[in-house]
């Protein structure tokens, strides 16, 4: 049976008409599942999680990041979620050249993929929607244009985030833009490098090399302690960080850009000494995707509160074993998803 997404998408020839419906699409089902108490979501977080989704009094990372997408309507979430406007915040806090000594040059900004200028553009590059987290794709000199075109086409009709409720990427003018492929000594995508902050202060950092390769990954705290726990997604795990030379420098401007936020990941690149910005990221994962510890989730969880934010993660997993918390018996449920 064909869903009413894909009905709109492969059956309605208007582009214009397409792009309403969908729009329209998003809203009722918001609206039918905040009058009804977000029973979808509820479901989704027993089916992803292992554990019921408690919106009244969140303890856990996860939570928190529920309760943040159905509450926090601060509009400089929208603004730090645009990939392009993101890069207008950067140098607003770090200063004009600062900032843009770790912004990764861009070829060209269009609301149409039709104007993508192919003839002036490397033979590889990245072709990123700016209105969502993971919309990106490594264009090369075998990748097929039609493909291309057909991929941006869905990038700009489609909304993003709204099934899960993630509200600062609703309202962000669509575009695509095409951004530089950075490669290390090695010729390969440098690792990235994630800062869990809340509050202005780092607390976890993951690891990820070879993202297109065999992935490698670890999880540390800011002293790049190893953490067990973090989410290994089935990634070789290494036994530990990679050396960075300017690690406390990254430590200092994930910091910097991240103090207005309760929480938000702040994604870095790094070429020898050189950093480069990836991007803000509100909502990791629309806080659906377990920590192989449930411990990690609520200790992260706990630097929500802002009288946590100069304990060490480490202090936290500790306060955890030594309280009366327990493990929740994971009891996934199956979820059905049709739009």
């Amino acid at each position: 049976m064909i869903s009413t997404r894909s009905f709109i998408l492969n059956k309605i020839p208007s582009r214009l008409l397409k792009k309403h419906l969908l729009n329209l699409l998003d809203s009722i089902m918001n609206w039918k599942q905040l009058l009804l108490g977000f029973p979808f979501l509820h479901r989704a977080f027993q089916s992803y999680l292992g554990y019921p989704l408690n919106l009244r009094s969140p303890q856990t990372f996860n939570e928190q990041i529920q309760v943040k997408k159905l509450t926090n309507r601060d509009r400089l979430l929208v603004q730090t979620s645009d990939k392009l406007l993101a890069r207008q915040y950067v140098k607003q806090v770090l200063g004009e050249e600062e900032g843009e000594k770790i912004l990764i040059p861009l070829y060209f900004v269009t609301d149409d993929e039709r104007k993508i200028p192919f003839e002036n553009l490397p033979e590889e590059y990245f072709l990123k929607a700016n209105h969502f987290s993971g919309g990106n794709l490594l264009v090369q000199k075998d990748t097929d244009r039609q493909f291309i075109l057909q991929k941006a086409e869905r990038w700009l009709l489609n909304s993003y985030g709204q099934y899960f409720h993630e509200w600062a990427y609703r309202d962000i003018p669509r575009k695509l833009l095409g951004e530089k492929v950075l490669r290390d000594q090695d010729g390969k995508i440098p690792m990235d490098i994630k800062f869990y902050c809340f509050h202005g202060k780092a607390k976890m950092v993951v690891f990820i090399l070879d993202r297109f390769g065999e992935k490698k990954r670890i999880t540390t705290d800011i002293d790049l302690n190893p953490i067990v726990g973090g989410k290994t997604r089935a990634d070789i795990v290494l036994s530990s960080a990679p050396e960075i030379k300017v690690f406390p420098k990254l430590v200092e401007v994930a910091e910097e850009l991240s103090k207005e936020f309760e929480h938000v990941r702040m994604d870095f690149y790094c070429i020898d000494e050189q950093i480069y910005f990836g991007e803000f990221t509100h909502y990791c994962a629309s806080g659906l995707t377990p920590f192989d510890d449930y411990r990690v989730d609520w200790a992260l969880g706990q630097f929500w509160k802002e009288e946590n934010k100069d304990k060490s993660l480490l202090e936290m997993l500790e306060e955890f074993d030594s309280g009366n918390h327990q493990n929740p018996v994971r009891k996934p449920i199956k979820l059905e998803i049709a739009v």
